[in-house]
């Protein structure tokens, strides 16, 4: 199996048939067909169903898919990282961001490293962490700095760099408040405001009312926008659970309730491919944003 016959059998894939991802190499179909028939001989199987209109993969294939789409970034990372040790700190920094990053500390950096290497451009994408995560592992982003999860996924590395406390929040005049020790319970006579299902903030929620015998809150609202939950919060006796630095740099109006067991901290900071090495461009990123933290002290 040649690194060439990978691509080849990734470009089909991905295209769904001969012809067009021939198109997209500039090659033959001919030629194309004839390499990947190739490594079919080589790995002793059928990669493809053809179909009328198309290919499909058979389930051999899509073993192969998930390997082949892995080694392209592999290979992307080798380029990039040889070429940037020769240039210093140039080129595209493709850096996702958490929603506390990207409020106070990122915009501080990336205006500080810009200043400094004229020759370094950046790319910030907001999000939350599973899509992050996806486009990190994809290659389509360089860095997330966000909430770290417990376990780093398999091929990224992480560096810890702050912790933060995580609770419920509500707006400044709950009926809540007016209780001296509000429980768990308490809170599920009300309606919640959360982000979508698969954001690590959430997940940490649930698994906190699990913990406490309780069946999480259903969403009564879902929104990824911080400011959009901050919003509703304030004009309604809705919960939420949020960092207590997103309380003080984006929800005004909006204070934690201190609930038993429903209060946690969690690490922040940088997500990156294992696979990347770490280029001049990389190094002056993390660099900057191991100062910054050091000096805000919690994410």
């Amino acid at each position: 199996m040649e690194l060439a016959q990978v691509r080849y059998f990734h470009a089909v894939a991905r295209h769904g048939s001969f012809s067009a991802a021939a198109r997209a190499l500039g090659m033959t179909q001919p030629g194309l067909t004839k390499a990947v028939r190739r490594l079919e001989a080589s790995l002793d199987c059928a990669l493809f169903i053809r179909l009328p209109r198309g290919v499909a993969l058979t389930e051999q294939g899509q073993a192969l898919l998930r390997h082949a789409g892995l080694l392209e970034v592999q290979l992307l990372d080798a380029r990039g990282e040889v070429r940037a040790l020769g240039r210093g700190a140039v080129g595209v920094l493709r850096i996702g961001a958490g929603p506390s990053w990207l409020s106070r500390a990122l915009p501080r950096i990336v205006a500080e490293l810009s200043a400094r290497y004229p020759g370094l451009s950046f790319q910030v994408e907001a999000g939350f962490n599973r899509s992050l995560t996806e486009a990190l592992r994809a290659g389509d982003l360089d860095f997330v700095v966000s909430a770290l999860p417990d376990r780093s996924p398999v091929g990224l590395q992480a560096i810890s760099l702050t912790t933060d406390t995580i609770s419920v929040v509500a707006g400044q005049h709950h009926p809540l408040r007016k209780r001296r020790r509000p429980q768990p319970l308490s809170t599920l006579a009300y309606s919640w405001v959360l982000p979508g299902r698969d954001v690590l903030l959430r997940l940490r929620l649930e698994a906190l009312f699990r913990v406490a015998g309780l069946e999480p809150p259903a969403a009564k609202i879902e929104s990824d926008s911080i400011s959009f939950i901050g919003a509703v919060l304030r004009n309604s006796d809705m919960l939420s659970f949020a960092t207590s630095q997103v309380l003080r740099s984006e929800m005004g109006g909006v204070a934690p309730l201190f609930i038993p067991g429903l209060a946690m901290t969690r690490s922040a900071g940088i997500l990156y491919r294992s696979s990347a090495g770490v280029t001049p461009a990389m190094r002056a990123l993390i660099e900057a944003i191991k100062r910054l933290a050091k000096e805000l002290g919690v994410n």
